[in-house]
């Protein structure tokens, strides 16, 4: 086999098993097997019964028996070989042990033609692939899964607070400003809609920056002249896709542990630069600001802190564009907080 057809086959069998393990997938792995290793015969198999095969299946029995047997006895590092009796004559068998996290999902049982031993080392290398793959996608699922649960903590974080802030805002212009009354509901609505939208979780920055400016319009309902916002944004950074939920919480914060805080009227600035290729984001207010140490160890995961928001938008961050892309923090306490974000803007790996 040509080492390009090699790579196709390698490729595309990772690309399967990025679904995990199971009936289709093993097919993929008997098919994968057999054109890899040269095999009449390849048959996988979850820890009981067989799943699926490629080419004159041997007794289905005797492969569940011995599927028991070598799982069972954690045969887990180097395949062995047992023979199955087929009318007058004995068949070798090689079979591998599939594992994830060291526990066994299945095997792989292979057969060569009828004076051709076992290909044993070219079996446990192939094995050992399929469970780097399998673990792989072990850890994309988790991943997935993990990114999903911090955007769904960003969203309740929003919830209580802001909802009853807002609502108990709009009631005060109800009778003294009913068309204004009219427009904050409105724009809470969106809002609501935005934040709870069940599609992809990545928006653009025209998305996020629509988002700030509703959360803006609302929160200056309830704060009055309390703060003066400054919102400037490059026009070319407005379609580059970053996380959903990226910039909101970084405003939400700095009002919330920072102006909201302070004595006297704030400022508040938001800046989205386009730097070539990547777009810069910076979030400023002159609030109370904080412990620059304490946030620092917050951010490596060695302490707390209520910036839970902040924390989360940093992990998500690191996940789509990579560990140099997360929050870059100058605060100090009493002397406000700037939050700072790098995101390229032509990220492959964001889809």
């Amino acid at each position: 086999m040509r080492n390009a057809d090699l790579l196709r086959a390698i490729n595309a069998l990772s690309s399967e098993l990025r679904r995990g393990f199971g009936p289709d997938t093993g097919s993929h792995i008997a098919e994968t097997a057999a054109l890899i290793l040269g095999v009449d015969v390849a048959i996988v198999t979850d820890t009981d019964d067989v799943i699926a095969s490629v080419g004159k299946l041997p007794r289905a029995d005797a492969v569940a028996e011995q599927t028991a047997a070598v799982i069972d006895r954690q045969r887990l590092g180097t395949p062995t070989v047992y023979q199955i009796t087929d009318g007058a004559f004995a068949i070798d068998v090689a079979v591998a042990v599939l594992q994830l996290d060291g526990l066994p999902v299945g095997t792989l049982h292979v057969v060569t033609g009828p004076d051709v031993g076992p290909p044993l080392a070219e079996l446990a290398e192939f094995a050992d692939v399929v469970s780097s793959q399998l673990a792989l996608a072990e850890l994309e699922q988790s991943r997935t899964a993990a990114a999903q649960a911090e955007l769904s903590a960003l969203r309740a974080q929003i919830s209580p607070h802001f909802v009853h802030n807002s609502l108990t805002a709009i009631a005060g212009f109800v009778n003294r400003d009913p068309d204004r009354a009219r427009s904050l509901i409105i724009s809470f609505a969106e809002f609501l809609r935005a934040t709870f939208r069940t599609r992809a979780d990545l928006s653009t920055i025209s998305e996020e920056i629509r988002l700030v400016e509703i959360y803006l319009e609302l929160e200056q309902a309830r704060f009055g002249d309390r703060f003066e916002t400054s919102l400037r944004v490059a026009p070319e950074a407005l379609a580059v896709r970053i996380p959903f939920l990226t910039v909101q919480p970084i405003v939400e914060n700095a009002i919330r542990h920072g102006l909201e805080q302070r004595e006297g009227r704030g400022q508040l600035s938001i800046t989205v630069d386009d730097q070539g290729a990547e777009a810069q984001i910076v979030v400023e207010d002159d609030g109370v600001g904080t412990d620059p140490d304490a946030l620092e160890q917050a951010l490596s995961g060695r302490g707390s802190t209520p910036h839970v928001g902040v924390l989360a938008v940093d992990e998500r961050l690191r996940r789509t564009f990579g560990p140099e892309y997360g929050l870059v923090i100058s605060t100090a306490s009493g002397a406000g907080t700037c939050v700072t974000m790098q995101v390229p803007k032509y990220a492959r790996n964001v889809g």
